[in-house]
């Protein structure tokens, strides 16, 4: 008798990468863009991810195409749409970087040959898995990806670099946007909201800020992140006195590539860990982020921004069994203090 020897599959000829979450989670994600280019250099790679996010791959160079999600539709509407745009590419790998059985079961139904993913309850249409440990929050977000990536072939780099290309189109409609007299360089931004149900810096750090920009710097100071007519934006602007005149309500008045240009020319940005903090990093803008969660799962261990440029403010604290997100939130905010905030913010405008 000849034993038998197991192969190895092949290369992927077409590849679909699958992120359907929110905006950091993505733009961690394109970290594996550049390893994958190298390590697969013939295979077709597509880039799946909700399509309000399409502007930030424009014509991406490692990318054959941008596959966009459907968002807020019915489910079976939602997994059908899905279905028919994997049976478009036709790929015979699809790697989803996140537990979604609906786009699991997508995949499933367009016939994809492997399709890989994280173990979980309802994951039964996978080829193959891994246990998911994201939870753990033992690394950085975007070093698990490579825990899928690894039965490519695909190693983890020694250093994480977010790789995005918004549509250069965007530049000239946001120049049209912005306050007579501010120019690039010349302002500040600041991520005054948060996703819908996470908790918020409280304003009085970015009434400290706000004023020391101003003062100290002569920078505008572009709010941004709030929903048009936040009370949080007069709360900011009574508070910052004669530097109000600098401050600017920028809120709701930016598309994601707009977003990306506005952050990525400003002096300095500031906010919470959130989707702006991780666009302003990966654009290379100096970022000052306040972990506002920094329990394990939440830490800046795995959920800092990646960037040349980007700084976080974190203190331990361990979250009590019965204690909501947003007495935790509270309890974390009572450790810092404005002045460290603007001290944060001085450190990175002199690096």
């Amino acid at each position: 008798m000849h034993a038998v020897m197991a192969t190895a599959p092949a290369d992927p000829q077409r590849l679909v990468l699958v992120r359907s979450d929110r905006l950091g989670d993505v733009i961690i994600t394109t970290s594996c863009l550049e390893p994958l280019r190298a390590a697969l250099p013939r295979t077709e790679i597509h880039f799946a991810a909700p399509a309000r996010m399409a502007s930030l791959f424009y014509q991406h160079p490692a990318l054959k195409s941008f596959v966009p999600l459907p968002e807020d539709i019915e489910s079976n509407s939602r997994i059908e749409t899905i279905a028919e745009l994997f049976r478009m590419i036709q790929p015979d790998c699809i790697v989803h970087l996140i537990p979604d059985a609906e786009i699991e079961w997508a995949a499933a139904r367009a016939k994809t040959p492997r399709r890989i993913g994280f173990r979980h309850q309802e994951g039964q249409w996978l080829t193959e898995s891994r246990v998911g440990a994201t939870k753990r929050g033992e690394k950085h977000e975007g070093l698990y990806n490579f825990d899928l990536l690894g039965l490519l072939g695909v190693s983890a780099p020694a250093k994480l670099t977010p790789w995005l290309n918004p549509d250069e189109a965007a530049r000239s409609r946001l120049a049209k946007k912005m306050p007579a007299g501010v120019s690039t360089g010349a302002y500040s931004v600041l991520h005054v909201g948060a996703h819908v149900g996470k908790p918020r810096i409280t304003p009085e750090f970015f009434i400290a800020a706000s004023r020391w920009l101003v003062e100290k710097h002569g920078l505008h100071v572009m709010l941004i992140g709030a929903e048009p007519g936040d009370e949080i934006v007069g709360k900011i602007m009574a508070g910052a006195g004669d530097a109000s005149s600098r401050l600017h309500d920028f809120c709701g008045k930016t598309d994601l590539a707009e977003a990306a240009f506005l952050l990525r020319d400003a002096a300095i940005v500031f906010g919470r860990d959130s989707g702006p903090a991780h666009l302003a990093a990966a654009m290379s803008a100096r970022t000052v982020t306040l972990m506002l969660e920094p329990e394990r799962e939440n830490s800046a261990r795995r959920w800092k921004p990646l960037g040349e440029r980007s700084w976080t403010l974190e203190k331990p604290l361990e979250r009590r069994w019965y204690e909501s997100r947003a007495r935790f939130a509270t309890r974390n905010l009572r450790q810092f203090s404005p002045t460290e905030v603007v001290d944060a913010l001085q450190l990175a405008l002199k690096s």
